[in-house]
């Protein structure tokens, strides 16, 4: 176990960690700059975020959600220029979960196209909190590019935490409709009643329904063995790709489902991006220095 630890606190410079950041900040951004639609009628019983329990007049408000897209925008850049670091990635994270509830609090149904993003930026504050003394000292020092402040731990909790993410996505359509989830009909509705016309992965899929059956079954087990990646980084090369793959399937069919931010964080952590950015780690430095 002790030697588990020990592989996970490796440092490594922040060049890969930094880029991360500065992607998921983006991403902040662009919900930040996204407009509203406020929906009529009564609200369900049934919560759909964290702040369900907010009353209508609350949820509903234009002026709150405004101070919430003010604030992440504000925090958002102040973060990405390591300014007021923990305390700005803390308030990125808030006001990016409020700002997304929200939305979800005001439409008549949603899809979790954020909580990737949401999960990865909690990740990165955590590195930010733990490590700000050694973040401050590094850029006040000007060698923050040349010293090791990115943990493994980082690195390896948004791994896991992608495996995790659509692992649970494959078994929790398993639970709804069983194994029959696969059977091809309910994915060539989908594509006839939702997909773009011209799209040629469309046309694939409306064409037989048993070629539509096995590629719906074989998205359903690359999703549900996911979670494999955290064991090898070539479990991790494979099913990055096949993630990465049945993402632009998706994308390529229903192309306004708004999946391109899980794609590419799914390339980024899973592919062998790493490798090319030259990430590696190192045993940290003990606390004798």
């Amino acid at each position: 176990m002790q030697r588990f630890v020990d592989w996970l606190q490796e440092e490594a410079t922040p060049k890969y960690g930094q880029i991360a950041t500065w992607l998921l900040l983006l991403f902040a951004v662009v919900v930040a700059l996204s407009p509203i639609e406020f929906a009529v009628g009564p609200r369900r019983a049934v919560s759909a975020t964290i702040f369900s329990w907010l009353p209508d007049a609350v949820v509903r408000s234009p002026e709150l959600f405004f101070a919430v897209r003010v604030v992440l925008l504000g925090s958002a850049i102040a973060w990405a220029l390591r300014i007021s670091i923990p305390y700005s990635c803390w308030l990125t994270v808030a006001a990016f979960t409020m700002s997304w509830a929200l939305r979800m609090e005001n439409l008549t149904n949603g899809a979790h196209i954020f909580n990737v993003t949401n999960w990865l930026l909690i990740i990165h504050a955590m590195w930010f909190h733990f490590r700000h003394r050694e973040i401050h000292s590094a850029l006040v020092a000007g060698k923050f590019w040349q010293t090791k402040l990115y943990p493994r731990w980082v690195f390896w909790l948004c791994i896991f935490y992608l495996g995790w993410f659509h692992t649970l996505a494959g078994l929790s359509k398993i639970c709804a409709s069983g194994f029959d989830w696969g059977d091809g009909v309910s994915l060539q509705l989908w594509t006839e009643l939702f997909g773009w016309d011209s799209s040629p992965f469309g046309k694939l899929l409306r064409w037989d329904v048993r070629l539509t059956a096995w590629m719906q079954t074989g998205a359903l087990i690359i999703e549900c063995l996911s979670i494999l990646c955290i064991f090898n980084r070539w479990f991790r090369y494979a099913i990055g790709l096949a993630l990465f793959g049945f993402y632009l399937g998706v994308l390529t069919t229903f192309i306004d489902f708004g999946f391109h931010f899980n794609a590419i964080l799914v390339a980024y952590f899973l592919l062998p991006v790493d490798q090319l950015l030259g990430l590696k780690f190192l045993p940290a430095r003990s606390a004798s220095g």
